[in-house]
């Protein structure tokens, strides 16, 4: 078995006096892929920036590599801590006012990139254009590339498919999993979309009113009984 990667214990979160995340317990291994999915405002969200360390939490403790506990670390440390992360934004997140070419090279020399490049699907042809000129699905690609290339630790992808068609969530879908394969990546997706989770997914963590409802392998999902989970999989209420 993998060496954990990130150790979710007790874990609490207020805003106000309304409980956002109630005692959530959670492994994440090394290489692992986990889907959160939920409804809007489950805690989905939330927790993926306690984790990323943008966001603080009450209680509980979120340990790395088993080596240090978030809320104990200072400053300094909490920096170095959010460098680990490489996120893929719902809307991608590129500067408008940047080419594609200067959007990748943001953090790295261009030279480094080629290889990325080919493999997100990005053609020279529009390394010159404005985000504003290519498609979402384009955007998508381009914003994947520059989150691979600041070589994080853990990769966070935020609704990847949202605003693309059946087929274009496919590509990037297909596209992501193969990438995470590769490069044996650690990754955390907050998404709706189920063929995203089926996809790409190793586990599942089911988040319901602020508490983890369900857990378990991917391959487990057709077959449980939670009828919380199997609504919300159908999209039912």
């Amino acid at each position: 078995m993998s060496n954990i990667k990130i150790n979710i214990r007790d874990l609490k979160k207020k805003f106000g006096d309304k409980d956002v995340l109630k005692d959530i317990n959670l492994k994440i291994y090394e290489s692992e892929s986990l889907a959160i999915i939920g409804e809007s405002g489950s805690g989905k969200s939330v927790l993926t920036k306690c984790i990323t360390g943008l966001l603080d939490y009450n209680s509980g403790q979120i340990i790395f590599d088993n080596s240090y506990d978030l809320k104990k670390i200072n400053k300094e440390e909490k920096i170095k801590h959010i460098s680990k992360f490489g996120v893929l934004f719902q809307n991608a997140a590129l500067f408008d006012s940047l080419t594609v070419k200067e959007n990748i090279s943001f953090s790295r020399q261009f030279s480094e990139k080629v290889e990325i490049l080919q493999e997100v699907g990005i053609d020279d042809s529009i390394l010159e254009l404005f985000p504003s000129d290519i498609s979402v699905s384009m955007q998508k690609r381009v914003g994947l590339a520059r989150a691979i290339l600041a070589q994080p630790e853990i990769l966070v992808f935020d609704e990847p498919t949202t605003g693309l068609d059946p087929i274009m969530s496919d590509q990037i879908n297909k596209l992501i999993r193969k990438l995470v394969t590769k490069n044996k990546l650690t990754t955390i997706t907050i998404t709706h979309d189920m063929e995203s989770v089926y996809e790409f997914a190793d586990k599942v963590a089911f988040i319901n009113k602020g508490a983890i409802n369900w857990y378990g392998d991917v391959n487990e999902l057709d077959k449980t009984k939670n009828k919380v989970l199997i609504n919300f999989i159908n999209g039912e209420t």
